[in-house]
């Protein structure tokens, strides 16, 4: 009797936890989704914007914690999970939140200096002002440079749906991949 009362348990338990972990899993695929919809409505005018930063950092967020619930998931449920949300497509594999996270870090670097560098150029020269402006574009361009070494180990698929989805149509990161 005791034997099982303790299975009992032990299934309540593991159902549980995995229901929880759906549930949180299922919330963060759908927050993201809420997300690339917002930057899907932004004008291509507003590429680079303070709007389009916002919803990269946001979106950068939500991988976080999706990438962070998905280690608690099997394979098998992480892209059931996907597929009912409708991102079957750019995160198929467990690993996606991660990579896309990484990638959208490198683009707000990269444009975090390229903002810095332009306002250096823009104001008034002092001694320090080419230095900082030096070490800013090597800082963009290190951020480029990487945000291209990982999309090129992506594969094209995987990083047209990335480009696609978050909004990233412009000639700084437009090459074969």
């Amino acid at each position: 009797m005791k034997v099982r009362g303790i299975l009992e348990v032990c299934w309540r338990g593991a159902f549980t936890t995995s229901f929880w972990i759906m549930g949180t899993t299922q919330r963060h695929l759908v927050n993201l989704d809420m997300l690339l919809t917002d930057i899907e409505m932004l004008v291509g005018s507003e590429y680079g914007s303070l709007a389009h930063r916002k919803l990269l950092t946001e979106i950068q967020r939500v991988l976080e914690a999706l990438e962070v619930a998905a280690q608690s998931e099997t394979v098998s449920s992480f892209q059931k999970a996907v597929a009912n949300s409708g991102l079957a497509g750019p995160l198929e594999d467990k690993r996606m939140p991660g990579i896309f996270r990484r990638l959208i870090g490198y683009v707000l670097d990269y444009w975090d200096a390229h903002n810095k560098a332009a306002q250096i150029l823009d104001s008034q020269f002092d001694g320090n002002a080419d230095k900082r402006l030096e070490l800013l574009q090597v800082k963009g361009i290190k951020a480029k440079s990487q945000f291209k070494t990982v999309a090129r180990a992506m594969g094209r698929t995987d990083y047209l749906h990335f480009v696609e989805a978050l909004g990233l149509h412009h000639e700084d990161w437009q090459w074969q991949a």
